[in-house]
């Protein structure tokens, strides 16, 4: 008896990692596929999440009917989208036609540099800044950024799709399972992931955005060309964990010494994004979150690699939430709830289980 649960056991384990190894191909090679949808699912996700902040306004908001708060959400988020990417247009090329002449650009600052430190031959400062890649950064947000741009419509037509199709999710879930406890159990799954990643979304919105805002502030203050497109790239990349932090910290600064060709406005600038994103992340961020995610720090930097290193910079952007999915479905079975307990941030996972899980049935 023993020995056949040993058989079974190992057997279910060869099945778990042959399907882990599918998924993972699936995953890179059709990558074309399955970034635009997954970029749409978040975008969907946001939709529902503002509709909801719009049926919660005191008096009118219960009055409004949810197709109403959909159309209105999904209305905001073409507005805004359409003014990005006008944001995008314009300061691409601008940044493109500037990119042409960037090694040009930083010769009177190397000189200074030298001058400053007593180095007669600047060849030493030319291979520093050539190992720092300045130029090939600048040449990577702007190839990446008109990528995306051109990746919108694609999207929207995802996002539309769902959300015409969201409203026959339940009718589906009903002819598919007729057994009342169990598709309770997986209606609790799929209401666990939408709270979750609605609400990281949201947070992770009002931070970024209040980030970005700030940062504007300083930027058009110290006369930093493109302002609007660094604050926008700021909100952007707060949704990466840890590095995008980093990134958005130090890019504005970089392109400062280009514009000024002097460290006093870029140095201005490093400590005053910096402080900015020290205090969003440290004091506001956690308090709007709470516990609710129950995320290992560890696992989202690992995580961040991961999903990096399968889907690119679109990858980094998802990493989170697709970690939260993978959790909340691991820890409504058995077999695969110790993965959850070690993905989470306390081993408490009772935040994350679907009602039966909760009631044991």
């Amino acid at each position: 008896m023993t020995k056949q649960r040993n058989l079974d056991g190992l057997t279910r384990g060869f099945m778990i990692s042959g399907l882990a190894l599918i998924t993972l191909v699936l995953l890179v090679n059709g990558s074309e596929v399955f970034v635009p949808l997954a970029v749409a699912l978040l975008i969907w996700f946001l939709i529902n999440a503002i509709a909801t902040g719009f049926n919660r306004i005191p008096f009118a908001g219960r009055l409004l009917p949810r197709p109403l708060a959909l159309a209105l959400a999904m209305t905001a988020i073409l507005v805004c989208g359409i003014v990005v990417v006008d944001l995008i247009i314009r300061n691409v090329s601008a940044m493109s036609a500037r990119r042409i002449d960037f090694s040009s650009s930083l010769n009177p600052l190397i000189d200074k540099i030298s001058d400053w430190v007593g180095i007669s031959n600047a060849d030493v400062l030319n291979k520093f800044f050539d190992t720092i890649g300045i130029e090939q950064l600048l040449g990577k947000i702007v190839s990446t950024t008109a990528s995306f741009s051109g990746q919108l419509g694609i999207v929207s037509v995802y996002v539309v799709f769902l959300l015409i199709e969201q409203q026959f999710f339940d009718a589906k879930l009903r002819a598919l399972i007729r057994d009342d406890k169990r598709r309770d159990w997986v209606r609790g799954i799929l209401s666990a992931i939408a709270r979750d990643v609605q609400k990281y979304i949201w947070i992770m919105t009002v931070v970024s955005a209040i980030t970005g805002l700030m940062s504007y502030a300083v930027m058009k203050w110290v006369g930093l060309e493109h302002a609007a497109f660094w604050a926008f790239l700021i909100f952007i990349l707060n949704f990466i964990p840890t590095i995008g932090s980093i990134l958005a910290t130090a890019l504005p600064p970089l392109f400062a010494l280009v514009q000024f060709q002097a460290f006093g406005e870029a140095l201005t600038l490093l400590v005053a994004i910096g402080l900015i994103e020290l205090a969003v992340g440290s004091f506001l961020q956690p308090r709007l979150a709470g516990k609710s995610l129950n995320v290992s720090q560890f696992v989202v930097v690992l995580s961040l690699f991961v999903w990096g290193a399968i889907w690119g910079i679109v990858g980094m952007f998802l990493a989170v939430p697709l970690t939260v999915i993978v959790m909340i479905i691991f820890s409504n079975f058995e077999t695969t709830r110790p993965v959850a307990i070690l993905l989470s941030q306390s081993g408490d996972l009772a935040s994350i289980d679907s009602p039966t899980k909760k009631t044991g049935s």
